[in-house]
């Protein structure tokens, strides 16, 4: 397979758009990269430039460590998976898959030995007589996916295979894809804005929010050492909780004042807000990390709200409060069961707690280089 890279990656459109912005990503060879952000981000745009269907304006893009610039899409020995499938719809799946190669003038029993090679890895030899309208929308996929595994390339791009999917489907195709990635020891670069598949499917997963990339990392990176709060609040569901807070002091000890309630900070979170006495500071928790406070909880341990919307999902219940100043939601065990309009005090993992400043947003207690590669 194949390492690629690119380096200082550059697209500005015609009319001064800048869509990518000196993006930098090694991918390792045989790695499963998932480039993930909001719509508009840029992560299509970039996957398009691997593909050498976008013009790179400025940067180097290597494959295998050769420069690949200016080389064809059809010499740069890559498959691309697009959102649509772009199936051809008057062909068999037998013929869609084996097109590709008619076309590169391949041997025929070769043809035939890697079409019947990519049917028997993904469980469609039954459909290779059909046409497309006469399969689902999963079906479609996998022949999508076959259509790029009979090339045998050096790299398998995606571009957001599953969102025509409806959720259940969305579910076993994820887990299919991440089973092939494993099985054909490839390199791939899958494109989603779904924060969970890029958690469930990716070795390493790039952030990117208008054009520019927030952070590089393995998924529990990204979600444990958020180094900014888009990322934060971007990989996670439910997302990451922000608060704001004035920072005070009083005898010697620091506390987060939220206006309804105030709380104490310890550990690394006061280290860290010791500068910003009288100041506000944004206070990051994850749903999971807040548990219900016993009635003699200590003075200033926990955070005050009602309860706006409990959401019970079977292994779990998400239970939306409101503090009166933010809104929150808490992630809890079943036999943690309230009612609409109680009022519940809870108390915050110091330990888990991020603090971001409230002007460049950046994370003040994750001490991590938010490009590692």
């Amino acid at each position: 397979m194949a390492t690629v890279d690119l380096k200082n990656i550059n697209k500005v459109y015609d009319n001064g758009f800048h869509a990518v912005k000196d993006a930098n990503i090694h991918i390792k060879d045989r790695e499963f990269v998932v480039l993930v952000g909001p719509s508009g981000c840029g992560k299509t745009t970039t996957l398009r430039m691997v593909a050498g269907l976008e013009d790179i304006s400025s940067g180097d893009l290597t494959i295998d460590e050769k420069r690949v610039n200016d080389t064809p899409p059809k010499d740069r020995d890559i498959a691309m998976v697009f959102q649509n499938y772009a199936l051809y719809p008057h062909m068999t799946v037998h013929d869609n898959m084996a097109f590709g190669l008619k076309i590169r003038k391949f041997d025929k029993a070769d043809i035939q030995a890697r079409v019947n090679e990519a049917a028997r890895i993904l469980d469609i030899e039954a459909l290779l007589d059909r046409k497309p309208k006469q399969l689902s929308g999963g079906q479609r996929q996998r022949v999508a996916v076959g259509r790029a595994i009979v090339r045998h390339p050096k790299v398998f791009l995606f571009d957001e295979p599953l969102s025509n999917l409806d959720a259940k489907l969305r579910v076993q195709m994820r887990a299919e894809i991440s089973s092939l990635h494993t099985r054909l020891n490839a390199t791939m670069i899958y494109v989603t804005h779904d924060q969970v598949e890029a958690m469930t499917m990716g070795d390493k997963i790039v952030v990117m929010k208008d054009g520019v990339i927030m952070q590089i990392g393995d998924p529990l990176t990204l979600y444990n050492y958020p180094t900014n709060r888009f990322v934060a609040g971007f990989i996670g569901s439910p997302a990451m909780n922000f608060l704001t807070m004035k920072v005070t002091e009083e005898n010697g000890k620091l506390y987060g004042d939220e206006g309804n309630f105030k709380i104490e900070l310890t550990g690394k979170v006061a280290q860290v807000s010791k500068d910003k006495v009288g100041k506000e500071i944004i206070f990051g928790i994850r749903p999971e990390d807040m548990v219900y406070a016993a009635d003699d909880a200590p003075e200033n341990t926990t955070i005050s709200a009602s309860v706006e919307v409990v959401e019970p999902l079977g292994a779990e219940i998400h239970i939306y409060v409101n503090t009166g100043s933010n809104q929150l939601v808490v992630r809890v065990p079943p036999s943690h069961m309230v009612q609409v309009g109680d009022s519940i005090k809870l108390t915050p993992n110091m330990e888990k707690v991020v603090v971001f400043d409230i002007e460049t947003e950046e994370a003040l207690n994750i001490d991590i280089d938010p490009f590692q590669q």
